[in-house]
Formats: structure tokens, sequence, C-alpha cells
């Protein structure tokens, strides 16, 4: 009877011994809840808005000087249409380079909050001592969410600005 339960106490040791800790998390719903997500945006947001208008201006003022070229008919010399063409070129210029620096400031903020969320993720599975953190949709059953502690661990930081 005694080599029964010690086989059967060994049994539920060797079992325990071996157990994973497994977390889980959802990185959408880290992002979105992130308070310096929505900060970044609106500033990129008014980021944009101020250059469209700079934009639109600086296209309202080559519209206005096509019609004064354009009222000149035949008297328009080659070196105004050449100044036109040089001043449409470099507007275009101006709006190519404004969406690429925009959509680069975007990405590297972006980049910036998903560094910071797999930083916390790690600081939280090495603090509660989880043998792997998975994403919410890549496990079925069993798991702890750990998705709260670890946007507590990023708002606790504010390292993204």
């Amino acid at each position: 009877m005694k080599k029964i339960a010690i086989i059967a106490m060994l049994a539920a040791v060797s079992t325990s011994a071996f157990a994973l800790k497994v977390g889980y998390v959802n990185s959408q719903e880290l992002f979105a809840k992130y308070s310096q997500t929505k900060v970044i945006r609106d500033n990129l947001t008014k980021e944009k808005q101020t250059l469209e208008t700079t934009l639109q201006k600086k296209e309202i003022e080559l519209q206005k000087l096509q019609v004064e070229l354009q009222g000149k008919g035949k008297d328009v010399t080659e070196a105004e249409k050449k100044s036109f063409e040089e001043k449409v070129a470099a507007f275009q210029k101006l709006v190519r380079d404004s969406q690429a620096k925009l959509s680069s400031e975007e990405a590297k903020k972006m980049q910036e909050i998903d560094r910071l969320i797999n930083i916390s993720i790690q600081n939280v599975a090495r603090t509660d001592k989880y043998d792997y953190v998975l994403e919410q949709g890549a496990i079925k059953f069993g798991g702890e969410n750990i998705t709260p502690k670890v946007l507590n661990v990023m708002e606790k930081s504010k390292k993204v600005d």
C-alpha cells in the first residue's frame, strides 16, 4: 500500500514539474487601448491637415498663375511657360515628399509602439514566470489572458511620444 501511495505521489509531483505556464495576448487590443496610440494618431492627423492646407494654398496659386498665362494666349513667352512648368514640378515633388515623410513618420511611431508591446510582454512573462506567451488567436484552449497586465506595463512606461 505504501508503494502505491509513493508512486502516486511521485506521479503527481512529476506531472506538476512538467506543467507549462502559458499566457496569451491580444496585440490589436493592446495597440488600440494604449493611450499613446491616440496621441500619436491625433498628432499625425494635425500634421496632415496642416500639410493639406499648405498644399491647397500652393495649388490655388498655381491655378491662378495658369489662368493668367491662359489669359495672355499667344503672348506667353517660353520663359513664362518654363517657369510655370518648373513650379508645377516643384509642387508635385513637394506633394510626393510630404506624403512620404508622413508615411515614414507614421510607420516609425507604430514600430515604436510595437516594440513597446513586445518589451512589455517579455517583462510580464519574466515577472509572472510564463513559459510561453502566444497571440490570442493562436490558442484554442487554456492559457491565461495577460493582455490587461501587459497594457498596465505599457501605460506605466510611457516611452513612446
